[in-house]
């Protein structure tokens, strides 16, 4: 399955849309497209990962890379990620207290 991305710019946050598997396969995309949002300079990065249908530990590690990125920045990092089998792989691998994350867009902008 292909990886759907889409920006959106707004003035508090950068909203990266992610749809399909994050995988092996899809998630050096990723890694590129966070890579190019985050030399931005967003103040707040959320990657909304509400349309994924599958996230493997590759795909997790992106999202690690980008937090870890934004952070030395000195810039905030969310996730926002509904579905129980998305929450599961962060809960199962703690990261779910490392990175902020949310079950919907409004909390993850509001922190």
């Amino acid at each position: 399955m292909d990886l759907r991305l889409s920006d959106e710019v707004r003035p508090e946050a950068t909203i990266v849309a992610v749809g399909g598997e994050l995988d092996v396969e899809s998630a050096p995309q990723l890694d590129e497209h966070l890579t190019s949002v985050i030399q931005g300079a967003p103040a707040l990065l959320v990657v909304d990962l509400s349309d994924v249908d599958f996230l493997d530990s590759t795909g997790l590690g992106v999202l690690i890379k980008a937090y870890a990125r934004q952070r030395d920045l000195g810039a905030g990092f969310a996730v926002v990620a509904a579905a129980d089998r998305i929450t599961k792989v962060f809960r199962i691998t703690g990261m779910d207290t490392a990175l902020s994350v949310h079950p919907d867009l409004e909390s993850a902008l509001v922190g």
